[in-house]
């Protein structure tokens, strides 16, 4: 199915721009010209002096900047704010097919446009990008002489699909990214961070979280295994599976014997999570 949506701005509840009157101000902005634009953008040059005027002046600052020669003449060209506004279109616009895609790809999460981004236009070296929500932030952070950490936040994490990590940032960068409870965040770590184990015991230091094995990549060396989160105290069977990928020696992949459906923990420290997050 191929969704479309148009994008208007209203000042007033009355129309200021639209596809048409931003097709006019990228061909002004190319030929300098706003009869010329009107050609080209398939307006009357009526038409399209009198969106430009209403523009200029419902708009808190004016968009085109235009010398006076009549029906054939002058020139005229956008001002920055002009520029801004075609770079602003442009950008909502993009954001706008994004969400549409995600309304038909089910594997999308769309609790908010940070999960959306992530998916369809985030791209970094990370291969774990899991999105949640902030319940809880600690700085009293201690290590194994339970000596007070003064430099780090520890964060309480809910995914998605309602289980929880935790993740750790310095105190600046929870102050820079500023991080409330409640604050939508991806966490992501890399691959070889993780490693995948059978065993239930829990260690506080560390996150372990139970999947079943979806896919599994081998060489002689390295095996790359990713696992679907798992969570049988979850009623809501339909919510989106969340993947995550470790990178380990094959030697242990075998010693695990590791297979296609079979139930495993992967394992990762706090320590290895970065944060990323909407301003």
């Amino acid at each position: 199915m191929d969704l479309q949506a148009l994008l208007t701005i209203s000042v007033a509840d009355k129309v200021i721009a639209n596809p048409k009157r931003i097709a006019l101000l990228q061909q002004i902005q190319v030929c300098g010209s706003i009869s010329q634009g009107a050609k080209l953008a398939g307006m009357s040059y009526k038409t399209a002096w009198d969106s430009v005027k209403d523009m200029n002046v419902r708009l808190s600052e004016p968009v085109v900047h235009s010398e006076k020669g009549g029906k054939g003449g002058g020139g005229a060209k956008l001002t920055a704010f002009g520029e801004r506004l075609l770079q602003m279109y442009a950008l909502t616009d993009q954001m706008q097919d994004m969400v549409l895609a995600a309304l038909q790809d089910q594997t999308i999460p769309m609790n908010n446009l940070l999960d959306v981004m992530a998916h369809l236009s985030l791209k970094t070296s990370a291969r774990n990008q899991l999105s949640g929500t902030i319940l809880s932030l600690d700085n009293s952070l201690t290590n194994a002489d339970s000596n007070h950490d003064d430099l780090n936040v520890r964060l309480q994490v809910e995914l998605t699909n309602g289980l929880r990590l935790n993740a750790c940032v310095t105190q600046s960068s929870c102050a820079r990214l500023s991080l409330v409870v409640g604050k939508p965040i991806l966490v992501l770590f890399k691959a070889p961070a993780v490693s995948i184990t059978r065993d239930k015991k829990s260690d506080s230091s560390e996150n372990k979280l139970r999947g079943v094995v979806h896919e599994i990549h081998s060489n002689s060396q390295t095996t790359e295994v990713s696992l679907k989160l798992i969570d049988n105290s979850l009623e809501d069977n339909n919510s989106t599976p969340q993947l995550i990928y470790a990178s380990i020696d094959t030697k242990l992949a075998n010693k695990l014997k590791l297979v296609v459906g079979g139930e495993y923990y992967a394992v990762f420290s706090a320590s290895q999570t970065i944060v990323a997050c909407m301003s």
